[in-house]
């Protein structure tokens, strides 16, 4: 098949680690004619480059990653759906493309995906892996009813009626989308998680040691720190737990809600949270793959379904899930049903303590925990994994 992928934003394809890069490179292992557009870094010449053995159509023009000033974030996004839709047509529009692959960032997006689709008569596949409009309504960004939810709703809905498959990494994803919009029918959807090759680090070699952690319960949190986290209940489970004097909280990441975090911190005397600013790649992740305990939070007013990216890192690495979620996503679901860990709902702090300690006394409940996550990664969460649920999906409705 000839088959175009949609993006704003990707890394060079070069790195075969990132969630659509490898994608992209487990399409073009199996012979598939592969082109992708997305657009380019800190620069405005807009090219063809091969990437690793891929044409990239790589659009210039203003960022939008990384910009504070949410005028400008949002001028830059429509230049530049306005920018694809034109180029791709331009350097490819007599290419015969069989299938567009895109995801739901930024639902603008559709805008592209709508006038493309036209152009090939060809169908769309659409990764449904972020809600936008949502979420920003739930924070209290603007309000169910303006303008700009409007805005944001209608290219959503576009998106959602263009699609003719749907990839969603749970279950909860689909009764989301079909509450939201009921005319979607079910047999458009396939269910299957997000993917992440194996980052093949070498565990060991006294990295808790050369940390000063040597003989302590190391539970970490590494990410974003701002209000979609909430890590606000991280400090208070630290509190409740002071007692156990060899349970450690690394908190490694920047964000809105840092400093408030480290002044609750200081304010209420912890000993036993850490903050690091910045690991070299490898040193962070032969640190967590050393850590007893990953942590994942999910502010309680969270409204939209939720599958965190860093749990494939967890899972590859083996490290035991503790989670605390919002009441939307089915997140807790799967790590029961999996096996790969514990969960709470955001703001239960007692459920939240007694899941760590938990782990923290029972020694073979984390071992077990490992050996279903790295199963479960092996099997289900490989870039082939998910390339097989998209081509049966697509395949299935051809016949």
């Amino acid at each position: 098949m000839n088959i175009l992928f949609l993006f704003c934003s990707l890394p060079n394809l070069s790195n075969k680690q990132g969630l659509f890069s490898s994608l992209i490179h487990e399409f073009a292992s199996h012979g598939h004619h592969v082109l992708v557009s997305s657009k380019a870094k800190n620069s405005s010449k807009t090219e063809i480059v091969d990437e690793n053995g891929i044409q990239v159509l790589r659009i210039g023009g203003p960022e939008f990653t990384a910009v504070s000033n949410n005028v400008k974030k949002a001028l830059a996004y429509q230049q530049y759906v306005l920018k694809q839709r034109h180029y791709v047509k331009k350097y490819w529009g007599k290419e015969k493309i069989d299938l567009i692959i895109s995801h739901s960032l930024p639902p603008e997006l559709a805008y592209v995906v709508g006038g493309l689709k036209k152009h090939y008569k060809c169908p769309f596949y659409l990764i449904q892996s972020d809600y936008t409009w949502q979420d920003a309504v739930a924070y209290g960004f603007f309000g169910r009813k303006s303008p700009i939810a409007r805005y944001y709703q209608y290219w959503e809905r576009k998106a959602f009626k263009l699609a003719d498959y749907i990839g969603v990494p749970t279950k909860g994803n689909v009764r989301f989308a079909r509450l939201q919009y009921p005319w979607l029918k079910e047999e458009l959807f396939a269910v299957y998680p997000f993917w992440q090759r194996t980052m093949g680090v070498e565990k060991g070699g006294g990295i808790k040691e050369k940390y000063g952690l040597q003989g302590k319960f190391v539970v970490m949190y590494g990410g974003n720190v701002g209000p979609a986290q909430r890590i606000e209940h991280l400090v208070d489970l630290a509190e409740q737990v002071q007692e156990y004097e060899d349970i450690v909280f690394i908190i490694l990441g920047k964000g809105s809600r840092l400093q408030a975090i480290k002044d609750m911190v200081v304010e209420k005397a912890l000993k036993n949270v850490i903050f690091k600013d910045f690991l070299p790649q490898q040193d962070y992740l032969q640190f967590l793959a050393a850590c007893d305990a990953g942590l994942i939070m999910l502010n309680e007013v969270h409204a939209t379904p939720n599958f965190p990216s860093k749990t494939m890192s967890y899972f590859d690495l083996q490290v035991p899930v503790l989670a605390a979620v919002d009441y939307v996503t089915d997140f807790g679901q799967f790590l029961e049903e999996t096996g790969t860990g514990l969960w709470s709902y955001s703001g239960d702090t007692e459920t939240f303590k007694q899941n760590l300690l938990t782990l923290y006394q029972n020694p073979s409940l984390v071992e077990a925990i490992k050996e279903k996550q790295k199963a479960y990664f092996d099997k289900y969460m490989q870039p082939e994994y998910a390339y097989t649920m998209i081509m049966e999906q697509v395949n299935r409705k051809e016949e």
